[in-house]
């Protein structure tokens, strides 16, 4: 269609008789403004398309979850599985939604016991990739920002968001003048453990304690910090 105009302009050029001076400006303006147009649309094109897509660079999420099984170092292996499942929705940059529920798996990549030649009991943990309730993966590179325990362990649930990382559960409040502690509530903001003593965590994911083993329990709140790679 371009080529067509452009044939168009120069017919309409090529038959009219000689024109006056000031028509020669009416003819010709309008090609220039349509050249200068169409030359201007190819240098966005070019520009869109040399220009690296958002999804094809890697990309740091915050994914708010709970652990589905409890975690023990003195009986897990490096290589064994570990599985979190979202605790409220995720939205990427992209679009896609990652549903609350939804499996963020894992695998042990360190689990020592405190004996004498480890003066500290050890769990490391990285996270490998999402799996999405259409049947579709989402690689990812993972590891635990921050921990703190099951604000519903009474009726053995994980914490549940309800939508908002920075909602506050109505139950983790105490009643007025109780003494019951309670867990707090990880945000999108909390780094490292809360709530529980004498267990540690490391910027890359591995917790330690001095206790003979590192307990983790079902239903412990979890903040993960991944980098999202490419889907199959």
């Amino acid at each position: 269609m371009k080529t067509q105009l452009f044939d168009s302009y120069a017919d309409v050029l090529e038959h009219q008789p000689a024109p006056k001076r000031c028509g020669s400006y009416r003819i010709v303006l309008p090609a220039a403004i349509l050249l200068l147009a169409i030359s201007m649309g190819t240098a966005r094109n070019a520009d869109a398309q040399t220009s690296p897509a958002f999804g094809q660079q890697a990309t740091e999420i915050i994914i708010p979850g709970f652990l589905a099984a409890s975690l023990d170092s003195k009986k897990k292996k490096p290589g064994e599985e570990v599985v979190v499942k979202t605790a409220g929705a995720v939205h990427l940059a992209d679009g896609t939604v990652i549903p609350r529920g939804t499996k963020v798996v894992g695998h042990v990549t360190e689990a020592k016991a405190r004996s004498g030649s480890d003066a500290q009991s050890s769990l490391g943990i990285v996270f490998d990739m999402i799996a999405l309730p259409d049947g579709k993966t989402l690689a990812i590179t993972g590891v635990v920002r921050a921990f703190a325990p099951n604000p519903n362990a009474e009726q053995g649930e994980g914490v549940d968001y309800g939508g908002s990382m920075n909602r506050t559960l109505q139950h983790a409040t105490p009643s007025a003048g109780g003494t019951t502690s309670v867990a707090p509530i990880l945000t999108e903001q909390s780094v490292g453990i809360q709530g529980i003593k004498n267990l540690q965590l490391a910027s890359d994911g591995v917790f330690k304690s001095d206790a003979k083993t590192v307990k983790l329990d079902y239903g412990s709140q979890v903040i993960l910090r991944a980098q999202l790679g490419s889907g199959s």
